[in-house]
């Protein structure tokens, strides 16, 4: 029995390092890859968007361009600073998206104090189409949102959003400020950095964004709307018209995104899977070896990669190549246990055995031995089996090692994250401070200064009435004397 008890110990070391239960607490990377993948919260569409660099061949690839454009490698200049030019650029392919994004970055600089007109954001029924309204046709079906630079009203930049059946002309003088869905007013001509404009459609409800110029870090909600319907198949298009005085009208990318969209209802092809499907032949799954023979192929990859070149990629590497060698050196004991006549683990577990008789082993091997016809085999099995527990016991004490080893490196690394994060917090208390200390220095600065104003305004004042008083003494010194001398002149008389 004592065989058979290390067999089963054996069997058990042999599946818990195959598990991996040595390690970690992690999945198994292998069947975590057989398993269906998370749905991503949107899909970007290259075909919809373009960025830099913007031309192949001369053209925007599945884009269409028109008007007074100029071509830059860093942008695409829709309106030139100009008086009475302007120009678009139209996607070729409709939208299929219910759901959808689209990131705009650009920038509007002109010389002078108010803005010459501005540009616009499409998604109408029908593309390629100049005309009056900031430099696309009027009477436009779909969506609309302005960008107005030179708002008659306020002269400051107003963002306006605007939907129209394909009736309403407002270049013909209907105003446009009765049939908005939402208006803004954020400044973003003349910005140091691009400005973005982020216009999304989900589940019938519309959001436009803004950012001045952050870089598309911090959006501010200029108009959500809820209960528009717009349908698929539309285009998408930028315009931009410029009047006197005239501004720059730059797009330096256009950026479309599917949200939500469906997941894929098949598995990724997995290794000798194509082969096998084109040889008509049905995929269960890769065997044992294979499944091994990728798990050090992507060690390799570990290790040969510079991102993970690091200390604990290496560690890790060790650590794998120890389990793999105590594994196939418990493999190795397997083997020869088995071929003594002991059962498989398969067995072993299943119960498919035959417990082994010792004292008739004993008393065969007894007779053997009065008989003088061979070697003892009971004291050669318990020879074998103390080398079992001999080897057993020392793969053990290897694999403690290494997770000690393991735990205390991660300890390691723990106490540096917490060092890390205490000088972190300093940091930010410092910072804080001498925040603060400045802030108290600029109040002492205004203060001073303010009683700097009223010491100065005093000084004057005095100045004042000093020449005041100077100047009514003397009228009344030239009174008195003129009076004086009337009365002398009198007198004589």
């Amino acid at each position: 029995m004592k065989v058979f008890s290390i067999l089963a110990i054996t069997s058990c070391l042999l599946q818990a390092c195959s598990a991996g239960i040595w390690g970690s607490n992690k999945k198994d990377p292998i069947q975590a890859e057989e398993n269906l993948p998370l749905a991503p919260t949107f899909k970007f569409d290259y075909k919809l968007s373009f960025k830099k660099n913007f031309y192949y061949n001369e053209t925007v690839p599945f884009w269409t361009t028109g008007g007074d454009v100029l071509k830059s490698d860093d942008f695409i200049r829709l309106s030139p600073s100009v008086p009475n030019t302007k120009g678009y650029i139209w996607s070729d392919i409709p939208n299929p998206y219910e759901s959808w994004e689209v990131e705009v970055a650009f920038k509007v600089s002109g010389n002078s104090m108010h803005g010459g007109r501005g540009l616009a954001f499409w998604y109408a029924k029908e593309n390629h189409e100049p005309g009056p309204v900031f430099g696309a046709k009027d009477k436009w079906d779909g969506l609309s949102v302005w960008l107005d630079s030179a708002n008659p009203v306020t002269h400051k930049p107003t963002t306006m959003v605007l939907l129209n059946d394909g009736t309403l002309a407002f270049a013909a003088g209907t105003d446009p400020t009765k049939h908005t869905l939402g208006t803004c007013s954020i400044s973003y001509r003349n910005s140091e950095n691009p400005a973005y404009l982020r216009v999304s459609y989900k589940d019938t409800t519309l959001t436009v964004s803004m950012d001045n110029g952050s870089g598309g870090k911090d959006y501010r909600t200029c108009v959500q709307k809820s209960g528009i319907k717009l349908p698929t198949g539309y285009y998408f298009g930028i315009s931009a018209a410029s009047h006197s005085p005239a501004d720059d009208h730059d797009i330096i990318s256009f950026e479309t995104k599917q949200l939500n969209p469906p997941q894929k209802l098949e598995h990724p092809s997995r290794p000798l899977e194509d082969e096998k499907k084109k040889r008509g032949e049905e995929f269960t799954g890769i065997d044992e070896e294979q499944k091994k023979a990728k798990a050090e192929f992507q060690m390799r990859k570990l290790r040969d990669t510079e991102d993970y070149g690091g200390e604990v990629a290496v560690n890790l590497a060790t650590i794998y190549d120890t389990q793999r060698r105590a594994i196939e050196h418990i493999q190795i004991l397997q083997l020869q246990i088995e071929a003594l006549g002991a059962p498989t683990p398969e067995d072993a577990i299943g119960g498919n055995y035959k417990v082994l008789d010792l004292s008739k082993l004993s008393a065969g091997a007894g007779t053997a031995a009065n008989s003088g016809s061979g070697p003892d085999p009971t004291a050669e099995i318990q020879r074998i089996a103390q080398e079992i527990t001999k080897e057993s016991q020392k793969n053990m004490q290897q694999i403690e090692r290494i997770a000690a080893e393991q735990n205390l490196k991660m300890k390691d690394i723990q106490s540096a994250l917490v060092q890390l994060e205490g000088t972190l917090s300093t940091l930010d208390k410092r910072s804080l401070a001498q925040s603060n200390m400045m802030h108290s220095k600029m109040n002492e600065v205004n203060m001073r200064s303010a009683e700097t104003k009223g010491t100065m305004s005093s000084f004057l004042k005095y100045i004042f009435y000093a020449f005041l008083a100077q100047f009514l003494f003397g009228i009344a010194a030239y009174l008195y004397w003129k009076l004086r001398v009337e009365r002398n002149d009198k007198k004589f008389v």
